[in-house]
């Protein structure tokens, strides 16, 4: 695949990818093969020109993740790195059990992001239709996926309004918090609301609900044939793993190292 070929990689392609690499995710618990699975993703990002755009895009994870760390560390018992005040302790294990669920949830988010930033949404709703899925279905899941992105945008803006405003979003206590965030989610949950009825009155105008889709694909080129070749590893190794009960990918690395 040449550069930015991945625009050009046919979506149900793509779709299989994403299935494949969500597979491999709940398959796999060695960091080591979930380092190689992000590897790969990187790869395909870079070949596809998104790879900056994906990181900057999971920059939004960091804390999430960082937290899901700490919860693992705090809630599972094993032998103690840290120990704070109140007898709280952060165990070895923990921390290692929050690794894995943080680099899961990077494992389930790339492909996604790359797949949205890199096809049309025709495209992908026709992936999806063929795929069995109905129309109303793929359309939904392909406004949600582009969505997503927009109402983190728009959080980020209110938050800073509401700044500007002199309104302060970080106030002592737990209750006085959650009151905080009331003047950002409130316009955030109206202008969802305001733009999901546009939407649907756009849909309506056009006469989405009264036609009927029909997937229609040229066909697969090298660049889909290779990224097709690679989710069909993948889904295999991951399967392999499962029926031998063993992590081929870690024992592989083992083997090598």
């Amino acid at each position: 695949m040449e550069h930015r070929a991945l625009r050009q990689v046919d979506p149900r392609v793509k779709l299989v990818w994403v299935l494949a690499l969500l597979v491999a995710g709940l398959v796999f618990t060695d960091p080591r093969t979930l380092f190689v699975l992000l590897l790969g993703i990187a790869v395909v990002a870079a070949v596809g020109g998104v790879l900056r755009a994906t990181v900057r895009q999971l920059r939004g994870l960091v804390p999430i993740v960082f937290v899901i760390g700490l919860i693992f560390g705090f809630v599972v018992p094993g032998e103690p790195l840290l120990t704070l005040p109140f007898g709280l302790a952060v165990s070895r294990e923990g921390l290692v059990v929050g690794l894995i669920s943080a680099l899961r949830m990077v494992v389930f988010a790339a492909p996604l992001i790359v797949v949205v930033m890199t096809t049309s949404n025709s495209d992908l709703i026709q992936g999806l239709m063929a795929l069995r899925l109905h129309p109303d279905f793929a359309l939904m899941i392909v406004l949600a996926l582009n969505f997503v992105p927009l109402f983190v945008a728009e959080f980020g803006r209110i938050a800073d309004a509401q700044k500007a405003r002199a309104y302060s979003l970080a106030e002592s206590g737990p209750i006085d918090r959650l009151r905080g965030v009331v003047p950002i989610f409130v316009p955030l949950t109206l202008n969802a609301v305001d733009r999901a009825d546009t939407v649907g009155k756009v849909l309506e105008i056009r006469g989405f609900a009264r036609r009927q889709l029909r997937p229609e694909f040229d066909p697969l080129t090298p660049a889909s044939y290779a990224l097709l070749a690679l989710a069909l590893l993948i889904l295999l190794l991951a399967l392999a793993s499962l029926i031998a009960n063993l992590d081929l990918i870690a024992d592989l690395l083992f083997r090598l190292g």
